[in-house]
């Protein structure tokens, strides 16, 4: 009797060896929650206000839902997976990380364009794909969609710029 040989992993099988990671292979969703919950308590901490004042915590409170949301999407489709996971791109994981604290750190110093400015552009650092110039110019055009947005349009108590003088 000859033996046929094995093509089960030509015709889209899972060689032997990818088996499940368990929650390791959620790491990125794990982390991802974490920060929504910091992004929701730092909401809650400045208020929401009403429906139709919004206070300064709404956006940082209702973003970090939406983003607690995806990170359990991630989580379940990790555990659900079939074990074959990226490695994490911690680089940009960092750089995202980084231009939260920025932004965060500097929007009451230097007001919230400059701040949308830095964040952008901490953000787009490990994206080689685009050029510096047309990193701060995906930045300006940021910083002027969050002045539109949030303090024009939300009329939110929000200092474009501050002054140092």
């Amino acid at each position: 009797m000859t033996k046929l040989p094995d093509h089960s992993t030509e015709l889209g099988a899972e060689p032997a060896e990818a088996t499940s990671l368990g929650w390791g292979s959620a790491i990125g969703g794990l982390l991802l929650l974490v920060l929504s919950i910091i992004f929701m308590a730092g909401g809650w901490r400045l208020g929401l206000g009403v429906p139709t004042r919004l206070g300064t915590g709404a956006f940082p409170f209702f973003a970090g839902g939406i983003l607690a949301v995806l990170a359990c999407a991630i989580c379940i489709d990790e555990r659900r997976g079939d074990g074959i996971a990226d490695t994490p791109d911690w680089i940009a994981f960092l750089a995202i990380s980084a231009a939260l604290a920025v932004f965060a750190l500097t929007a009451d110093q230097v007001g919230l364009v400059p701040a949308a400015f830095l964040t952008v552009i901490i953000a787009s650092l490990p994206d080689t794909s685009l050029s510096l110039l047309g990193k701060a110019i995906l930045g300006v055009v940021v910083s002027v969609a969050c002045w539109i947005l949030f303090i024009e349009l939300l009329n939110l108590p929000v200092k474009p710029f501050v002054r140092f003088w």
